[in-house]
């Protein structure tokens, strides 16, 4: 029974990993469920069974990387701002290739949309129960403005 867990996890870092390769050499568009299915080395059912498209590919992997970033901040006790900002920015830096991708694949809405809702959760979490939404808001688009220093927009990476 603790098997399919286990397996499913196996299944979706394979498939997640082998699109995240395909995109480095072509084309978003042109990647086919195949193309993704035979670069991981699993079946067209594994891949059914853990996702239902290719954005679906991608959309699940950010959520995770979001709650990754919400459990870490739930989890310390920043002192200052600035430790809480460097813990985010350094979880996406960890995971450029999926923002660039993303972009690539024209998934900025959903990006902004999960930024925004993800952002409110973080911030809940770090300025609980002082914060309002004015001040949540701001700090939300500081969150924004600094994933356009994803090397795809022109930024250097460290």
């Amino acid at each position: 029974m603790g098997r399919k867990p286990t397996s499913h996890k196996l299944v979706k870092e394979c498939i997640y990993t082998a699109l995240m390769l395909l995109m480095e050499k072509q084309d978003y568009e042109k990647i086919t469920i195949t193309d993704i299915t035979r670069r991981a080395g699993v079946s067209r059912m594994a891949y059914y069974r853990v996702y239902q498209s290719k954005d679906d590919i991608i959309k699940t992997h950010m959520a995770d990387v979001f709650d990754q970033i919400i459990d870490q901040a739930k989890k310390q006790e920043f002192s200052t701002e600035e430790e809480f900002f460097i813990c985010f920015f350094s979880t996406v830096q960890q995971n450029t290739p999926l923002f660039i991708n993303a972009l690539k694949a024209n998934l900025l809405e959903f990006m902004w949309r999960k930024m925004k809702e993800y952002g409110i959760a973080l911030f809940t979490a770090f300025y609980q129960p002082t914060a309002d939404a004015v001040f949540l808001n701001y700090r939300v688009c500081f969150l924004r403005v600094g994933f356009s220093t994803l090397p795809e927009n022109g930024w250097k990476q460290e």
